[in-house]
């Protein structure tokens, strides 16, 4: 069962279209998920219709409608390739890069994606930790397989953490099974050692 969901701000921006592409990407999969925050999408969606509804109509230009309809005359653009078959969607069809060790018993996994988030997958064995850091800006967090605990509560599969808190007690991996997360975020400070690697790196 789904626990923990993404606050109604995030859905609206998802719905609007706003937020950046990795953070949208990791709300789209606890969507996947969550038939709860599916309806309150829909929701969000219908009243964005209301008042898009409501607006002043605006004029179009003289050939709007040939444009229109030449656009309908053109097949259909094919659907992305599956690219990676393990993973839920929308995740099968995004480019990932290698895996990279982190810290004892953490890798990750890269996502290549436009905007001013950033994101990847996150895999980390049973009892490990992930490096301590801080937020400026949004992260979302969705638990795959596995779980993982931190001062928020425990985070199993389908569950999606959304901080607005520094991670004092960085999550934790719990069970006997290793946590794999896809993750994104606006701005991660990582701290101690890694933190500096990530200044002079200019990360």
């Amino acid at each position: 069962m789904i626990v923990h969901h993404p606050s109604e701000a995030t859905l609206a921006a998802y719905a609007a279209g706003t937020l950046p592409e990795a953070l949208a990407l990791v709300a789209a999969t606890h969507l996947g998920h969550c038939p709860v925050c599916r309806a309150t999408l829909a929701t969000l969606e219908a009243t964005g219709g209301a008042l898009l509804e409501d607006l002043p109509p605006v004029s179009l230009s003289i050939d709007a409608l040939d444009r229109l309809m030449g656009r309908l005359d053109q097949p259909a653009p094919p659907p992305p390739p599956v690219l990676n078959p393990d993973l839920p969607a929308p995740l099968d069809r995004v480019a990932l890069g290698r895996w990279w060790a982190i810290g004892a018993g953490v890798r990750y996994r890269p996502l290549r994606s436009n905007g001013a988030a950033w994101g990847g997958l996150v895999l980390a064995k049973p009892g490990r930790s992930l490096p301590r850091h801080g937020h400026s800006g949004r992260e979302l967090t969705c638990v795959l397989s596995g779980a993982f605990a931190d001062q928020e509560g425990t985070f199993a599969a389908g569950d999606l953490s959304e901080p607005d808190v520094d991670h004092d007690q960085p999550p934790t991996v719990i069970g006997a099974q290793a946590c794999l997360c896809i993750i994104a975020s606006e701005g991660m400070r990582l701290r101690g050692l890694l933190g500096l690697a990530q200044r002079i790196i200019g990360r």
